[in-house]
């Protein structure tokens, strides 16, 4: 069994905060794929970033806070690809661009016998709030439904090789690259073209995420200051007495 969140009491104060590690929650689209299939190029893919207007710097799939991923469930049969999580940055160069940095990154392989939703446990996979997920290869099946819709899946291609459909991986942590509509070449990455009206997909793909907690010093830190609170208006009031 997880450990889950607990409060603890500490004298009369109520300190809400981890006791053990956080329950894992996950994180992501859902796993449940109709009329799907996978990639047949790997393009990059960035969750719930897609705007046609222009890429954004945020995400209806971004973490609201500091933590760990601990594994990737995703709905597929073969894959191979990266998994990412991307900084948002400032505005590219030119209009319509968008800079990303790589944060973490976890690569995996391997096949079944036939689509099903898959786990795969990751490590050392931290993440900072606001970052958003993505992955670079293929696997992980999407609906061949026309979606088109704002806030469903960015799909990208090598802008130096327009009409490809394929995305060569970001470079690895530390690494930035821009992103952009399909005229802007300039960019390392713009949308792969929308031949099936589906450009805008939603992969059935997410993670598991644990919350940073404090550690234990943290706590033992914050008791000593209430400590010092405390002592101070306690010494107050034996003045104004």
């Amino acid at each position: 069994m997880k450990p889950s969140i607990r409060t603890c009491l500490v004298g009369a104060f109520a300190l809400v905060g981890v006791c053990g590690e956080a329950q894992a929650t996950y994180f992501g689209n859902s796993l449940t794929v109709t009329n799907g299939g996978a990639d047949g190029e790997p393009p990059l893919v960035i969750l719930g970033e897609y705007n046609p207007a222009g890429p954004s710097a945020s995400s209806g799939i971004s973490f609201p806070t500091a933590g760990t991923v601990t594994d990737v469930q995703f709905y597929g049969a073969s894959y191979n690809f990266t998994l990412y999580a991307l900084s948002p940055g400032t505005p590219g160069p030119g209009s319509n661009e968008q800079t990303f940095s790589v944060v973490a990154e976890e690569s995996f392989s391997g096949s079944a016998t036939s689509p099903s939703v898959q786990t795969l446990v990751a490590s050392g996979f931290s993440v900072g709030a606001g970052d958003l997920l993505a992955f670079a290869g293929t696997g992980p099946y999407y609906s061949q439904n026309a979606n088109d819709a704002i806030g469903s899946d960015a799909t990208y291609e090598n802008a130096t090789y327009p009409d490809t459909f394929t995305a060569t991986a970001p470079a690895g942590v530390g690494s930035t690259f821009t992103v952009g509509l399909n005229t802007d070449l300039s960019t390392t990455y713009e949308y792969i073209p929308d031949n099936f009206n589906n450009q805008g997909r939603t992969y059935g793909i997410g993670v598991d995420f644990s919350a940073a907690v404090p550690e234990p010093s943290t706590y033992a830190l914050m008791l000593a200051g209430l400590g010092m609170v405390g002592v101070v208006v306690r010494r107050r009031r034996v003045r104004q007495d």
